[in-house]
């Protein structure tokens, strides 16, 4: 399956050339122009890899980058800039960014840090399947042919579990001591989270069900 890359570039003839680039080396490539495209096309997408310019229109790459990892899209990125401050490189880093390349580039390098960024994700990256749903715990990213949902950290932990234990019902007290640990929480809190579950499956016309009868369990319907 070819590898999805967003390429976030407000130059439109350095976006098309890098696309080109990436075309003829059977990638799937879109783009977009600037920081609030890319995030209108990462809450529809999932994609495996993420190149964003920093200096943009409409919102620069920094802040769409915080605003990424805020909804909890974990998508590698690679941030291009043409500053070559120390301070820039590190507020890039701190937001979020996997990798850093200044302007102007070499091809060799690009391509080489894409293929090192994507092979690191995928060496991480654990994907489940069930139904007509994928799950990639590696990014938190829950799909069907119809959309995609980034879930929070305690929702991607329950689904991971009850992927896990598909053959066995899973009662909330085991989901507390293994999501919860330490934390105080009680069985409401547990059916909260299931319900954002249920609701997000809905959403995605999905084929799988939560069935909650003697705890929870996944079916495919």
């Amino acid at each position: 399956m070819k590898e999805k890359v967003l390429i976030v570039e407000d130059e439109e003839e350095l976006a098309e050339a890098v696309k080109t680039m990436l075309d003829f080396r059977d990638y799937n490539v879109e783009l977009a122009y600037n920081g609030e495209e890319a995030l209108k096309q990462v809450k529809k997408t999932v994609f495996d890899l993420i190149i964003m310019d920093i200096m943009m229109p409409v919102k620069n790459g920094i802040e769409s980058l915080k605003e990424m990892r805020n909804m909890g899209v974990n998508t590698p990125v690679i941030l291009l800039t043409a500053k070559s401050q120390i301070d820039d490189k590190v507020e890039g880093l701190d937001a979020g960014a996997n990798d850093y390349l200044t302007k102007p580039f070499d091809k060799k390098e690009l391509l080489a840090r894409i293929r090192a960024t994507i092979r690191t994700n995928n060496e991480n990256k654990k994907i489940y399947n069930i139904g007509n749903l994928y799950f990639n715990k590696g990014t938190s990213e829950l799909s069907s042919s119809k959309a995609v949902f980034h879930l929070n950290n305690k929702e991607s932990d329950i689904l991971e579990i009850l992927l896990k234990n598909r053959q066995k019902n899973i009662s909330s007290s085991e989901l507390e001591k293994i999501v919860w640990a330490e934390e105080e929480t009680s069985h409401n809190e547990v059916s909260m989270y299931i319900s954002y579950l249920q609701n997000k499956f809905l959403a995605l016309n999905s084929t799988v069900i939560i069935n909650c009868k003697n705890g929870y369990k996944l079916e495919n319907k």
